[in-house]
């Protein structure tokens, strides 16, 4: 990697963590440039429009690095319903690891900026797009008709972020897991409807 693609890539990292824990507003230029190592020159030259621009970046990369995990998971069996309380487990796992510090979610960029960003309205719905469309896409393959592939899709991309919001305010990962086996039971019965009207 060349140095430029490494001060970039700092900026982006640092800027991704201090997002996920303190939300757009409460992360600040000069934080940021600290935590990255970088100078404010290199900030503005490599993300000329400011903030705005690093934080969309930034966002859209974690939300493609959170897309191909979704994936992964998904593709480590073809139950569906042990699939996604897979990436429920993963994540209450990982969130109990990191002391309930890193939600790895974007509720807190689309909550601050839904009504006054609209370049960051997009980018997260965007992102929260492509997570649905990660699910729905596993689900079709699963024998899922299409409307049902995206009613439940939008379920677990919703519930996923509510449940991180809540583990994150009750410093526990246990929403993650209710919510992980309620959809799980939920899904693992479609899946018998389905199988019983064929």
């Amino acid at each position: 990697m060349k140095k430029s693609d490494l001060a970039r890539m700092r900026l982006i990292q640092a800027t991704t963590d201090l997002i996920d824990m303190q939300g757009y507003h409460g992360t600040g230029i000069n934080q940021i440039i600290k935590e990255s190592r970088s100078s404010q020159g290199s900030l503005y030259y490599y993300f000329p429009e400011g903030k705005e621009e690093l934080v969309s970046v930034a966002i859209d990369q974690h939300g493609k690095n959170i897309e191909l995990q979704i994936k992964k998971t998904l593709a480590n069996t073809n139950d569906p319903a042990e699939s996604v309380y897979s990436i429920f487990l993963f994540l209450a796992k990982k969130f109990d690891q990191e002391d309930c510090m890193k939600a790895n979610s974007i509720a807190s960029v689309a909550l601050d900026t839904s009504h006054t960003n609209e370049r960051l309205r997009e980018t997260c719905k965007k992102i929260y797009a492509d997570w649905k469309n990660a699910y729905q896409d596993f689900l079709l393959e699963n024998g899922f008709p299409l409307s049902r592939a995206s009613q439940i899709a939008m379920l677990i991309t919703s519930s996923l972020e509510g449940a991180i919001i809540i583990s994150r305010t009750n410093r526990s990962s246990e929403p993650l897991l209710q919510v992980g086996q309620e959809l799980k039971m939920l899904i693992a019965n479609e899946q018998i409807r389905l199988n019983n009207n064929k």
